[in-house]
């Protein structure tokens, strides 16, 4: 405050001294002497020329006053003839009277028709060097020694009355031949009523601004009252509106229209600003609200806000953005709106509550940051639905329903992924969804914990209701190195496949109610290191189902010539289970059973994932009737293993039916190679093919 003390008594004293001056002007000098000796003055001073080409008016009674009109400013040598400023009319009064009694009274200031234009050119040099360097010669004669005289003026013997004041066409020009750029401030004009305090003081501004680099426009309107106390500790301004049209570089093709309303009140001694009836709105957003931040002065300030963001088109405003999203549902995220409550104080902050509204989905919860070094973070979050598949590119959306094929990834290095934040991270969330769609997969009641220690995350459980039954997961990413590595324990308990083939892949090779178990563990996170070090161990165990898309009797029955009548495609089992173990990416299952009526089928094989090669044996055994209506019983073929042996890639493996080998292995068989033909193309084909299929989800 003292540097501020120090700038009001020097404008008092210089009101002070000119008052007396222009009395003593008035009396014994004319005006064209004054001019002239002010030219001169000024170019002894600066370096720079001054001109006054209009009148000198000046008054002695009841008001000392000075008017000039037509005052021109050059700009330092080597800038040309352009001058750094013009002003046309320049109009300011003071009351004799009260200065009399120590009250300085100063009448409406009046500043018309003002062009300023500052210059910088290549080599740094500025066309205001004269009067910068004028200043601070000033600055160090003034600020040299710091003397103290009873007989001086201050800013605290006065009493200080504005009348109000009045900018009309004034222009900021400047131009940076170093940078390349140039800034224009035009068309600005403020008026200001009288300044007194404790009652309102009405205040409007409009300008317009054009900058180069980058290039754009912005026009600005304000208006306001303004009210402050006679020490200046407070500070108000009551309906308070600011309204910006912008248009150019990075900002939308039709341009930001803002508009803000308010009342802001600032009290300094108690270290309080505040918000009130807060709105802005422009670029289809709408907020509302009140904030506060408080103990200012303590070192440890306080915020407080609660604001409400009404219902917003997120697309269009994402559009204005340039930002153009393709979503499997193009009427997502038309609807957005939130509310929260807000506190921060330290290095803490709170939202509480929180409530979001996403098209159909509503979002409850708090969030917290304990600390803002790390960060430490705890929230609980309440979702009651949402449907993720809505929010995905078309394609993806599409591969998410195993519609169409996935597409490789484009050649070339990939960036490596920064772990530091995750390293830093303390986190404990909990979630919990009713409804979840993802990938075409429906679930109930999800309930998950998620925590992050020291670049350590852990989905600790999620658990979840799908299709009659339960999912459980346990899963883990450790980041503490470069290579990032995680496992994953999984269990299905109870669940109807067929439903949930049917809505993840949009096929479903497999009925019955069933559990499946994964334990899983790997390196990297991109596929193909995943793959490689892909190890664990699996199980499967189905009850009372069926193998959709072949009928293995049926087949069987075709190959050997019987007529049959049309039967469902597929194979009934009252059993289906096995176990197996991936290691580096290769899956090795050794007994996998299926138990039918008619039919036992065991199978034993590798996979590996990383060069997508399939080495896998089937083994069918008739153990019951084969007799089809209207057709003969194939009694023969009772009790002997067909092997099918599945070879090669697993998108289009090589399938061999070794049926003679089968029968030559039972003497008392006998078989046509007719009938080894018919059953390698029409059962192989079929059988193989398909059960590969559903197998390995291809």
């Amino acid at each position: 405050m003292k540097i501020v003390k120090w700038l009001i008594g020097l404008a008092v004293t210089i009101v002070v001294i000119a008052v007396l001056a222009v009395v003593a002007l008035k009396v014994l000098v004319d005006e064209e002497t004054l001019k002239a000796k002010a030219s001169t003055a000024f170019k002894k001073q600066t370096g720079q020329e001054l001109a006054i080409a209009g009148p000198l008016n000046w008054s002695v009674f009841p008001w000392v006053g000075l008017e000039l009109g037509d005052v021109t400013i050059g700009s330092a040598p080597g800038f040309g003839d352009k001058p750094l400023a013009v002003v046309k009319r320049l109009d300011l009064k003071v009351a004799v009277k009260p200065l009399l009694q120590k009250k300085l009274a100063v009448d409406t200031v009046v500043l018309r028709g003002v062009r300023l234009d500052l210059q910088r050119d290549k080599k740094g040099r500025v066309n205001w060097a004269g009067l910068a360097k004028a200043g601070k010669g000033e600055s160090a004669e003034a600020g040299g020694h710091e003397k103290s005289d009873a007989n001086s003026l201050s800013a605290e013997d006065f009493e200080i009355r504005l009348q109000g004041v009045e900018l009309e066409d004034v222009s900021f020009h400047f131009t940076d031949e170093m940078e390349g750029n140039r800034i224009a401030l035009d068309d600005l004009n403020l008026s200001l009523g009288e300044l007194t305090a404790g009652k309102p003081v009405p205040m409007k501004l409009r300008f317009q601004m054009k900058n180069r680099k980058p290039e754009v426009e912005m026009a600005v309107k304000m208006s306001t009252d303004m009210v402050f106390s006679d020490d200046l500790q407070r500070l108000d301004l009551s309906a308070l509106t600011l309204n910006v049209d912008a248009a150019g570089e990075g900002l939308p093709k039709e341009g930001v229209k803002l508009a803000l309303a308010s009342n802001i009140g600032l009290d300094r001694k108690n270290g309080v600003l505040a918000l009130s009836d807060f709105s802005l709105s422009g670029m289809n957003v709408d907020v509302t609200g009140d904030m506060s931040v408080s103990a200012m002065n303590s070192g440890k300030p306080r915020l407080e806000a609660r604001l409400a963001l009404q219902k917003t088109d997120l697309r269009s405003l994402l559009a204005l953005a340039g930002v153009e999203l393709q979503t499997a549902d193009p009427e997502v995220l038309k609807q957005v709106s939130a509310k929260f409550f807000v506190a921060q104080e330290g290095d803490g902050l709170t939202v509480k509550p929180l409530n979001i509204h996403l098209d159909d989905s509503t979002l409850d919860g708090t969030l917290k940051l304990l600390s803002f070094n790390g960060p430490v973070v705890r929230a609980d979050f309440k979702l009651d639905q949402i449907d993720l598949d809505r929010y995905l590119p078309p394609g993806e959306q599409a591969q998410a329903s195993g519609e169409g094929s996935p597409q490789a990834a484009p050649a070339g290095k990939t960036e490596k992924p920064d772990f530091s934040a995750l390293r830093k991270l303390d986190l404990d969330a909990d979630f919990s969804i009713g409804h979840l769609k993802a990938s075409g997969m429906k679930m109930e009641n999800i309930h998950l914990k998620l925590r992050s220690r020291k670049g350590v995350l852990k989905l600790d459980p999620l658990g979840a209701d799908l299709y009659k039954g339960k999912l459980q997961v346990h899963a883990q990413l450790d980041v503490r190195k470069d290579t990032p590595r995680f496992n994953v324990t999984e269990k299905l308990s109870n669940i109807q496949v067929e439903p949930l083939l049917n809505d993840l892949t949009g096929s479903a090779q497999l009925r019955g109610t069933g559990d499946v178990n994964m334990e899983l563990s790997s390196i990297g996170l991109d596929d193909a290191s995943i793959r490689k070090n892909l190890n664990g161990r699996f199980s499967i165990n189905f009850r009372d189902g069926a193998y959709i898309g072949v009928n293995l009797a049926q087949a069987i029955r075709k190959a050997m010539g019987q007529t049959v009548s049309p039967e469902p495609e597929e194979t009934d089992f009252a059993e289906l289970k096995g176990t197996g173990v991936i290691r580096q990416g290769v899956i090795d299952n050794q007994d996998l059973y299926l138990a039918s009526p008619v039919l036992r089928v065991t199978g034993k094989g590798k996979v590996d994932l990383v060069k997508e090669q399939s080495d896998y044996l089937l083994t069918t055994k008739i153990v019951g009737s084969l007799k089809g209506q209207g057709g003969e019983d194939a009694a023969k073929l009772k009790g002997v293993a067909i092997p099918v042996r599945i070879k090669g890639d697993v998108r289009d493996p090589s399938i061999r039916v070794d049926l003679a080998a089968a029968l030559k292995a039972n003497a008392e068989y006998k078989i046509e190679e007719k009938l080894e033909e018919k059953i390698q193309k029409k059962v192989g084909d079929k059988l193989g093919k398909d059960v590969l299929k559903g197998l390995f989800g291809r």
